[in-house]
């Protein structure tokens, strides 16, 4: 598998990198490290530009050599990148290149961002970018995941659909999962829990569990914490990023207080 890492060397990008390592930690891959530097290309900096490239490549070999260090795997293979494009074509380009397959971003806290879970760069990058990715809180701290959560509004993608994704997404194959309908007013519905690696056979017809609550009650802040004490990854189809807009974005209000430890993986469609 290959992985691009984002990287501004703080704590909260250095602790996705090892979130990414621990979760890959029994598959084979290359982890590529990206850094994207402001670099003044003016004749008149260039000493400051010289100094500038020296110190970055620098942190960007720290950064692999703590990588590998911590690893311990000897089929995971570590290499920078160094870009001073635009966030998304910086991340564009990797990603094209070295076929990447997962990406791996620090997630801000809401004191530092205005997406209170994503942060700003990390919401942009699931917007655009269509690859599986996930955001890792800078508080999450890598454990088996035993108990996935999923959100997931059925308008925009069918019920078989969306569980073919979840089955084809081979770094996730075992676990339980339970699924959070939400109708159009994005209102919770009773859903199903189930079990790899038999999910759209599971979904098929009205299975018992489907079916709505008499009094559902709005996805809400409340529901968020609730979701923290019960599970340990919430997970989100590329398909729905309007849940990921109502999830995560504060102007919606439903994150705008909730401190989340929990690392989000978006899932997108395989061709």
């Amino acid at each position: 598998m290959n992985v691009l890492i984002l990287t501004d060397f703080s704590e909260v990008s250095e602790n996705a990198g090892r979130y990414a390592v621990d979760f890959l930690r029994k598959k084979a891959a290359n982890f590529y490290l990206l850094n994207i530097h402001d670099f003044n290309f003016s004749r008149s900096a260039a000493t400051q530009l010289e100094d500038e490239l020296v110190y970055t490549l620098k942190k960007l070999q720290s950064g692999i050599g703590d990588l590998e260090q911590y690893s311990g795997n000897p089929e995971h293979k570590f290499a920078t990148v160094l870009s001073s494009d635009n966030l998304i074509n910086a991340v564009r380009k990797p990603l094209d290149e070295k076929k990447i397959e997962m990406i791996f971003i620090g997630a801000a806290s809401q004191e530092v961002h205005q997406h209170p879970l994503l942060g700003d760069h990390a919401y942009e990058v699931i917007r655009k970018i269509r690859c599986n990715i996930m955001a890792v809180p800078g508080e999450s701290v890598f454990k088996e995941v035993e108990n996935f959560v999923l959100p997931v509004d059925y308008s925009m993608i069918s019920r078989e659909k969306a569980f073919q994704q979840m089955e084809r997404a081979e770094f996730i194959d075992k676990g339980r999962l339970t699924v959070i309908e939400l109708d159009e007013g994005y209102r919770v519905n009773t859903t199903k829990e189930m079990a790899w690696p038999y999910l759209a056979e599971s979904a098929k017809g009205n299975a018992p569990g489907y079916s709505s609550q008499k009094d559902s009650k709005l996805f809400s802040e409340d529901l968020l914490m609730e979701i923290q004490d019960k599970f340990d990854m919430i997970v989100i189809l590329g398909k729905n990023l309007g849940v990921c807009d109502h999830f995560l974005h504060a102007n919606y209000g439903l994150c705008s207080t909730v401190h989340n430890v929990l690392p989000i993986l978006v899932i997108h469609e395989y061709e």
